[in-house]
């Protein structure tokens, strides 16, 4: 068994006689605590919202052929996308589930859309920007001020997609976290 193989089936289970393993999560930050209820302290007149498991689906990323796919069939692309921190486009922001999973938007609202919308402030594997174009995953970065996940969170990233069945192996990281 290669290392790599080695490495899936550690955090995937066998998916015989064990349950998968899930990948490391980080909380969200205490001071977002209440941003998604109207009336709260953390956004002066607005409040964020939550994405219930119904809602977050139409922002669920699938890996097809070696390709990331936007929910509905799509190939995943952040061309015409912006953050907050990357306004001049080519970027959205994502999470990543304890399970691998991603989520992404193209659109991130201050006080309104944010890296907690994805999970309901739940905690995540993952979370910053991605690059995307024609369904090739061309950055991840670990960007994100609900979570600033330290960098051995965004490390996760490229493990989860290649355990899809995404190439991965050069995918650059830009960490802005101080912390391994």
């Amino acid at each position: 068994m290669t290392g790599f193989a080695h490495r899936v089936r550690r955090l995937f289970g066998t998916g015989t006689d064990s349950a998968p393993t899930v990948f490391e999560t980080t909380p969200l930050r205490p001071e977002f605590a209440g941003e998604h209820l109207p009336g709260n302290r953390v956004w002066d007149g607005t409040h964020v919202t939550y994405l219930d498991e119904q809602a977050r689906l139409r922002f669920r990323l699938h890996a097809r052929d070696g390709l990331l796919h936007t929910a509905d069939g799509a190939l995943f692309d952040t061309t015409t996308a912006s953050t907050l921190w990357s306004p001049d486009g080519g970027r959205a922001i994502f999470v990543m589930d304890a399970a691998g999973t991603l989520y992404s938007s193209p659109q991130h609202l201050l006080g309104r859309f944010h890296h907690s919308s994805f999970l309901a402030g739940g905690p995540v594997a993952a979370a910053g920007e991605i690059a995307a174009r024609q369904g090739r995953v061309l950055l991840v970065s670990d960007h994100s001020t609900h979570y600033r996940p330290p960098r051995r969170f965004t490390r996760q990233v490229p493990l989860a997609l290649r355990a899809q069945g995404i190439e991965a192996g050069d995918l650059p990281l830009e960490m802005r976290s101080q912390e391994p």
